[in-house]
């Protein structure tokens, strides 16, 4: 079983090892800003794909591209989901140095085309989005495998806050790339595709280059057990599935999940069309401002989340109650600003986007607190175990992401996003039932 609270310090970890989750965090900014290029681009995007003419409705029009994009999104998301599920078994039965490079080859190549696309082809803008997915699957079960391989327990909490906070600095980096190239008119909505795709290649070198020698053979090698775990043989997938830690950590995950990339696919929207919208004369560029603001929030959330848990355990906190602690306050965090920030007025920005950069830090810290959770199970199967969970959570917001577009339309943003906003409470709850100095059968 786990010692909680070690009677003596942890050994320094040595830095070639925190050198590699940076890379990992460089991995996860350059996935993050592939993925949002779509996010930050939609409203030139969705214009040439969804074309108004003289006299047609505005509204009418506004419906018709959120369902396009709701489509989109989904058809990304899926592809993310199901290809999780399938990185998982191949990171914990091949190299995962090696695939981790050629899942961002892949990716990147998928943002690059979409840059090409032709106005109104909208199955090749689906398929390209296909393609993003199935690369991208492999960022999340590379990264927290080769974390768990790499960096010790006491301290991994720290590790999945830093590479993960990637995401919103990608996040961050997307809306300044695209006010600089969009253009007044968002005419240049194709060149931010190619010139955040064409990143990847850069990454691609580094790691290999970083990562060679005795490096690789801890990458790729067996994960050694923790301190007090049980050293024997991994059970198989399938006798993980009647474990509560498994539960734990899969309600976790998809709470988690489903909070934060919900507003991530949809606050962008929600600024358009009711916040910040053209009719009121805001233009693309003021927007994007606004959401760099909301995805540093995010970046430090997610550090904080982790720095916090690390903070507690050294104070003597258990592992396992610190990350209840943290969780729990990170969910009543998310619903308590969720209902101001939607109900403040628009012309109060300085009352409304702090309260929603609230929502972003709490909302992103829950990543750190879940890729804990994933890696303590087993781990040799900690890839397969973020796969499964990964693609559940996919598969969820995707979905919802799907019937939001229906619904989605000036004066019915606040509702979805007040009950999106209580759903971390629910992870916060689930994560109570893991059990304490538990090798993780739980």
């Amino acid at each position: 079983m786990y010692d909680p609270a070690p009677a003596t310090p942890p050994a320094p970890v040595e830095r070639w090892r925190w050198g590699v989750v940076w890379l990992l965090f460089l991995a996860t900014l350059i996935n993050y800003m592939d993925r949002q290029a779509l996010y930050s681009t939609s409203d030139a995007l969705l214009a040439e794909f969804v074309p108004a003419n003289p006299g047609d409705d505005p509204e009418a029009i506004g419906k018709l591209r959120n369902e396009l994009y709701a489509r989109v999104n989904f058809a990304f998301g899926m592809s993310f989901a199901l290809f999780q599920v399938v990185a998982g078994f191949l990171i914990d039965r091949y190299s995962l140095r090696w695939l981790y490079v050629g899942a961002i080859v892949v990716w990147s190549a998928a943002g690059v085309l979409t840059g090409f696309l032709p106005a109104g082809a909208v199955a090749a803008l689906m398929a390209c989005r296909v393609l993003l997915g199935i690369g991208e699957a492999f960022n999340w079960p590379c990264a927290v495998a080769c974390i768990r391989r790499v960096i010790p327990r006491e301290s991994r909490g720290l590790a999945n806050g830093i590479f993960h906070s990637g995401a919103s600095l990608g996040a961050v980096a997307t809306p300044l790339v695209a006010a600089a190239l969009l253009g007044p008119d968002g005419a240049g909505w194709r060149n931010v595709f190619v010139v955040v795709g064409a990143v990847g290649a850069l990454w691609a070198f580094l790691w290999v280059a970083v990562t060679a020698g005795d490096r690789a053979a801890v990458i790729d090698g067996e994960p050694a057990p923790d301190p007090g775990a049980d050293p024997g043989p991994a059970p198989s997938l399938l006798a993980v599935f009647g474990w509560r830690a498994f539960w734990v950590c899969l309600a976790t995950g998809v709470c988690v999940n489903l909070c934060w990339h919900f507003y991530n696919q949809w606050f962008p929207r929600y600024l358009s069309q009711e916040v910040l919208p053209d009719a009121a004369g805001y233009v693309p560029r003021d927007r994007q401002w606004v959401l760099a603001g909301f995805y540093v929030a995010a970046d430090l959330g997610s550090v904080l989340s982790g720095w916090l848990t690390r903070k507690l355990i050294r104070g003597g906190t258990s592992v396992e109650r610190s990350r209840k602690l943290v969780m729990t306050g990170l969910a009543l965090t998310v619903a308590a600003a969720t209902v101001p920030a939607v109900l403040a007025a628009n012309d109060a920005p300085w009352v409304k986007f702090p309260l929603f950069y609230l929502v972003a830090a709490g909302a992103v810290g829950g990543f750190a607190i879940f890729f804990s959770l994933a890696q303590d199970i087993v781990p040799r199967r900690t890839a397969q175990i973020l796969g499964v969970c990964g693609c559940t959570s996919w598969v969820v917001i995707s979905l919802v992401g799907l019937a939001a577009g229906q619904v989605a339309k000036p004066g019915n943003y606040a509702g979805l996003f007040v009950a999106v906003g209580c759903v971390p409470l629910l992870a916060a709850a689930a994560g109570w039932f893991w059990r304490e100095r538990a090798t993780g059968r739980g």
